[in-house]
C-alpha cells in the first residue's frame, strides 16, 4: 500500500473520531440545555404559584369581608356544608379554594389569655379529651402540660412540665413560652405520643390566645359532636348534643333566637343558649390550592372574627398536611363514648 493511501485512511479515521466526539458533546449540551430550560420553566411556575397564593390570601380576606358577610346565617352555613370549591381561573392555571368551619375544633391557645391567665377553657379541653376516648388522668396531664408549654414562667403545674422535664429528653428542648403556631406543636408536649396525637388531631387547632369561637350548630357534622358536647358541658352533654342535632332543621337554624326556641322546646336539663353556641360562621379555615402549569402550591389559612367587620388571619400553614383532617369513621366517636 502506498504511503498516501495510508495517510488518507488515517485522516478519515481521525475525522470520523472528531465528528463522533463533537456529536456526543452536542448531544450532551442539548440535554443540558433541555434540562436547564425545563428547570427555568418550573422555577418560574412555582414562583408564579407562590405569588398567586399570596394574592389569593388578599382576595379571601376581601371576599369574607364583603360577599360572605352579606349572606344570612343559613346561606353561610349552607355554602360550607355543600363543600363546593370556589374556582378562580388564572392565565396559566387555576386557584381552588375550600371553606371549612373553624369552630368545630378546640383552639389550643384558648387555655390562656394574652396576660398568661388561665381561662375557663381548660375544663372544656379536658371534657373534649374524655369525649374522644382519652382517660381522665391523661387528659389532666395533657391539659397541664399544654398550659405550662404556653405560659412564660417556669412554675410547673400539677401533672404539667416545664423546661426541667424537657431538658432531660433526648434530644433536649425547652418549652416555647408562647402560643402554639400550629396544632402539630402539641406533639412536643410531655405525655403525648403518636397514638394520642392521632386521636387529638381532627379535633384541635390553633387560633388567637384566650378566645374560642362559638360552635356553629348549622355546619356541625355528626362525627364532630364531641366538640358540641364539650362546649355544653355537664354529665348529660353527649345525649343533649345528639338531641340538638336531631332537632336541627334541614336548612339549619335561621338565627340565634330560633336556636334558643329549639333548645327551650327540647327541655334539656342544664342546657341553654350561651355564647358558646351560635348559628353564624365566626371562624373559617380556607384551604387554597394554586396550580400554574406543572407547579402546585398548597396553603391553609384561618380567619377569626368572620362574623364581625374585619376577619383576622390567625394561622397560616403550608402543604396538604395543614388541611383540617377528616374523620373517616362517623361512628368512631360514638364507640369511644
Amino acid at each position: 500500500m502506498r504511503k498516501s493511501d495510508t495517510e488518507r485512511g488515517t485522516v478519515l479515521l481521525t475525522t470520523l473520531l472528531i465528528m463522533s466526539v463533537m456529536a456526543a458533546i452536542t448531544v450532551a449540551l442539548m440535554d443540558d440545555i433541555r434540562i436547564a430550560v425545563k428547570r427555568t420553566i418550573n422555577v418560574n411556575a412555582y414562583a408564579q404559584a407562590d405569588w398567586q397564593g399570596r394574592g389569593a390570601e388578599d382576595f379571601i380576606r376581601a371576599w369574607l369581608t364583603n360577599d360572605f358577610a352579606a349572606l344570612d346565617d343559613r346561606a353561610k352555613s349552607l355554602l360550607i356544608r355543600q363543600d363546593e370549591p370556589i374556582i378562580l381561573p388564572t392565565e396559566d392555571g387555576v386557584i381552588t379554594v375550600h371553606l371549612k368551619d373553624a369552630s368545630h375544633c378546640f383552639n389550643l391557645n384558648a387555655v390562656l389569655d394574652f396576660e398568661g391567665k388561665v381561662t375557663e377553657h381548660p375544663a372544656e379541653f379536658k371534657t373534649l379529651s374524655e369525649n374522644i376516648g382519652i382517660p381522665q388522668n391523661q387528659a389532666e396531664v395533657i391539659s397541664s402540660a399544654l398550659m405550662d408549654w404556653i405560659d412564660a414562667d417556669q412554675n410547673q403545674r400539677a401533672g404539667g412540665a416545664e423546661d426541667g422535664t424537657y431538658l432531660r429528653a433526648n434530644p433536649p428542648y425547652r418549652t416555647s413560652d408562647t402560643k402554639l403556631t400550629a396544632p402539630e406543636e402539641m406533639r412536643a408536649l410531655n405525655g403525648m405520643d403518636e397514638d394520642l396525637w392521632d386521636i387529638y388531631q381532627p379535633f384541635v387547632c390553633t387560633g388567637r390566645m384566650g378566645e374560642m369561637p362559638a360552635v356553629n350548630l348549622n355546619t356541625l357534622e355528626l362525627e364532630r359532636i364531641a366538640i358540641l358536647a364539650a362546649a355544653i358541658g355537664g354529665d348529660n352533654a353527649s345525649t343533649a348534643a345528639q338531641r340538638i342535632l336531631e332537632a336541627r332543621p334541614d336548612q339549619g337554624f335561621g338565627n340565634r333566637e330560633e336556636l334558643g326556641q329549639s333548645l327551650a322546646s327540647l327541655e334539656l336539663e342544664g342546657v341553654s343558649l350561651t355564647d358558646r353556641l351560635t348559628t353564624d360562621v365566626s371562624a373559617v379555615f380556607v384551604e387554597v390550592v394554586t396550580t400554574v402549569g406543572p407547579a402546585e402550591r398548597v396553603r391553609t389559612y384561618r380567619y377569626d372574627g368572620v362574623d364581625k367587620d374585619a376577619p383576622v388571619l390567625t394561622y397560616r400553614g403550608w402543604g396538604r398536611e395543614t388541611f383540617r383532617p377528616e374523620i373517616e369513621d362517623p361512628n368512631a366517636q360514638e364507640d369511644a363514648r
